[in-house]
């Protein structure tokens, strides 16, 4: 869904947008989200956006591999300049105010991808479905948040498979 910049009016435009998207790359659209965009156009064929998007993309705990849905709600306040604005030569060095902006080519820019770079820099790094996630043993692979196992992997002073070097320097 392309906008074309001469479509946008001296007042700005307002989208509202509901639709599925493929936030991970994996071919598939599977993640909903609702957004409202406010386009402003500025000097220099520069526009602020600024709005907020709402999702609840299916991720995976990474320490025991449960799939939940993590909401997101953000705001978006972006300014939107044309690549013509770094000049010609092939290299520019990005500097302050440069660095709190996005660049479009040509007479359109596609919201789609300022909505999926917002929605993927409000992911953690390490997604968790809860703050006290137990994992899994590292021996069996239990989850150990649904059931307990014979290892005592999670014992103080038990390091699992290093254990054995706990005391190599002590010779």
């Amino acid at each position: 869904m392309a906008i074309k910049i001469n479509d946008i009016t001296p007042e700005g435009l307002t989208l509202e947008m509901e639709q599925l998207l493929d936030l991970f790359d994996t071919g598939t659209k599977s993640t909903a989200f609702k957004a409202i965009l406010n386009i402003k156009p500025m000097k220099g064929g520069i526009f602020h956006i600024s709005g907020w998007v709402k999702s609840g993309p299916l991720l995976e705990c990474s320490r025991c591999l449960e799939r939940f849905i993590f909401n997101i709600d953000t705001e978006l306040n972006i300014d939107l300049a044309p690549m013509s604005s770094l000049g010609n030569d092939g290299e520019h060095e990005l500097v302050g105010g440069e660095l709190d902006m996005e660049f479009y080519e040509g007479d359109e820019f596609d919201p789609l991808d300022l909505i999926k770079e917002q929605l993927l820099i409000s992911i953690p790094m390490v997604p968790l479905h809860s703050p006290d996630c137990k994992g899994l043993c590292s021996v069996c692979g239990t989850n150990l948040n649904n059931t307990k196992c014979s290892h005592q992997g999670n014992a103080p002073g038990d390091f699992g498979a290093f254990s054995a070097l706990k005391d190599l320097l002590k010779k």
